[in-house]
């Protein structure tokens, strides 16, 4: 059960703060996508924007790990200039073990932000990074497979 209990559970990304980066020392956070920072095929709110903001004030990268296809991912990341990576296949830890390496990003220095304990709470752990489980935004518009994980990872919690 230790590959899918997260280091840090919190209600909405905008708790990390500039204070509680620096304090864990966070140089990037690697994050996914729909559920985790907007609601599913949708582009980010004021909020996100805010919150991405105040990632380049505090020099800390945002780098969006997604299994959606690299569409889905530029289109959310043009409008805030910032990286993302479509089809990482999650919980596969290859992929974005390359795409650290690209960017020169340390599993010490990187956080792995995401709303689902057997994709992305399990690859953040299977790349020796600390994560954080956000609670789902917007999870009404969450198609059926999603909803249907969502349960077995009740089950997971239980056990923790």
């Amino acid at each position: 059960m230790k590959y899918f209990k997260p280091d840090y559970e919190i209600h909405h990304f905008s708790e990390m703060t500039p204070e509680w980066l620096i304090e864990n020392e966070i140089k990037t956070i690697f994050s996914d996508l729909d559920s985790t920072l907007a609601i599913h095929n949708q582009p980010g709110d004021d909020d996100l924007k805010n919150w991405i903001f105040m990632l380049k004030q505090s020099d800390v990268q945002l780098v969006i790990v997604s299994n959606n296809s690299q569409e889905r991912v530029d289109r959310f990341c043009e409008p805030f200039q910032i990286i993302g990576f479509g089809r990482c296949k999650k919980p596969s830890a290859s992929i974005i073990r390359q795409h650290m390496q690209k960017i020169g990003a340390h599993n010490r220095t990187s956080l792995f932000l995401g709303d689902q304990l057997l994709t992305d709470i399990w690859c953040g752990k299977r790349l020796d990074m600390r994560t954080a489980l956000v609670k789902p935004i917007g999870k009404e518009h969450e198609p059926l497979q999603i909803f249907l994980k969502r349960k077995l990872e009740g089950l997971i919690k239980k056990r923790w």
